[in-house]
């Protein structure tokens, strides 16, 4: 079936939490004077409705594949605008309950927690952060939207071989094509990383969101991505949402060259590279699949790979420390999209090991977590993390160095 029903587990729970965010953010934001009670109740309702545009949506793709992108757009400014809403709300009623909290210490009434209180449940000042919002919501929305700029990294690897020093690798990640992003946009992403010339170009998971008779036209443009040496694909969750078997056929059909759990050497000025790529960790909610798209196997995915410059894909980057004791000199990944907006950032870190992104050392491993080139299309916002095409380039490091 399509797209997302047999994520129900995750379909459900992020039902359930976004009621409660809305039941909290109505009682918090209505329910006190001077809000008439017609207005409580009309907005309620409201706000309960919208905290449901996400489920709305993955409803009306499963069971309306073909539906106009300008619609999703709509609801990913929709579902982003409450976001950024349900965070302010949040923010203010913790400085209400510090303020409250500071009062009783103090003795008799305290005319300017009164006049605090009075302020930030006002009226014009509630209606000013609905409109914020929404301003905030279309910043970054056009943000996410647009094709990404390049961002240059250099990495240092212990005992690179001199032969592969100055090796660049195109790295993308999380496209997610299908819920907002066209094959236009991709068609320019893939004009941008081509004119990088790299020695190889790798991309780690997420690549659509939809099945291949809705979105393949949209993503055929990745074929055209060109690299000295090579092009690999690696899978991630989305992946396996929109149907991983028939995107593996499809992908392969097309000429890619896709890793799960496997890994392809290649011969570069003379020295082995070994690119290696795993599966996601959802795989184990998919258990009708064949084994070969099991759970992330990187023992498997690197039995019988020679000697070598070993380079892993692995879409989620909380592994990254064990990958590197299994002798891996490099691992690339997503997953994150960079935390998507900055008050998220502590909860995403969390969630995959301390890693959201840009370039970290794991044991003896340099990690590079991607922000995402593209993003999930039905929450389509960044504030304060840009998306990228990054090129990294592989320096070489003294076998002592610590850095």
């Amino acid at each position: 079936m399509a797209d997302y029903t047999r994520n129900r587990m995750f379909f459900a729970s992020s039902t359930t939490f976004m009621l409660a965010v809305a039941g909290y953010m109505s009682f918090s934001l209505l329910w006190h004077e001077p809000v008439p009670m017609v207005w409580r109740m009309a907005l309620t309702a409201l706000l309960l409705l919208v905290s449901q545009t996400i489920t709305g949506m993955r409803l009306l793709v499963t069971f309306r594949p073909n539906l106009p992108l300008r619609l999703m757009r709509a609801g990913g400014f929709i579902s982003s605008a409450f976001m950024v809403l349900s965070w302010l709300v949040l923010v203010r009623d913790l400085f209400l309950a510090l303020a409250f909290a500071l009062s009783l210490f103090l003795p008799g009434p305290v005319p300017a927690v009164e006049a605090l209180f009075s302020s930030l449940l006002s009226v014009p000042v509630e209606l000013g952060m609905a409109l914020f919002s929404f301003a905030a919501a279309a910043f970054g929305m056009t943000r996410a939207l647009a094709v990404p700029s390049v961002h240059r990294v250099d990495v240092t690897i212990r005992g690179l071989p001199k032969e592969l020093e100055g090796l660049t690798i195109a790295h993308l990640s999380d496209l997610h094509i299908g819920s907002t992003f066209t094959g236009e946009w991709l068609e320019e992403v893939v004009r941008r990383t081509n004119a990088l010339e790299p020695d190889f170009t790798l991309i780690t998971g997420d690549l659509a969101d939809g099945t291949p008779e809705r979105i393949g036209s949209f993503l055929h443009p990745v074929t055209r991505l060109r690299a000295r040496f090579g092009v690999a694909v690696s899978v991630g969750n989305h992946d396996y949402y929109s149907g991983l078997r028939d995107w593996v056929d499809t992908w392969r059909a097309w000429g890619l060259t896709v890793l799960v759990n496997e890994h392809r050497e290649y011969q570069v000025h003379g020295r082995n590279v070994v690119i290696a790529g795993v599966t996601d960790p959802c795989a184990v909610l998919f258990r009708s699949l064949d084994p070969s798209l099991g759970a992330p196997d990187t023992q498997k995915a690197l039995q019988g790979a020679g000697e070598g410059l070993r380079i892993l894909m692995a879409h989620r980057p909380g592994n990254a420390e064990q990958n590197a004791a299994l002798g891996c000199h490099l691992q690339l990944s997503g997953h994150t999209h960079g935390g998507q907006f900055f008050f998220l950032f502590p909860l995403v870190s969390r969630m995959n090991s301390g890693f959201r992104s840009g370039l970290y050392r794991a044991g003896s491993m340099p990690l590079y977590v991607s922000p995402g080139t593209g993003m999930w299309g039905y929450v389509p916002m960044r504030l304060g993390v840009a998306a990228e095409i990054t090129l990294l380039t592989l320096r070489h490091a003294p076998a002592s160095s610590q850095s």
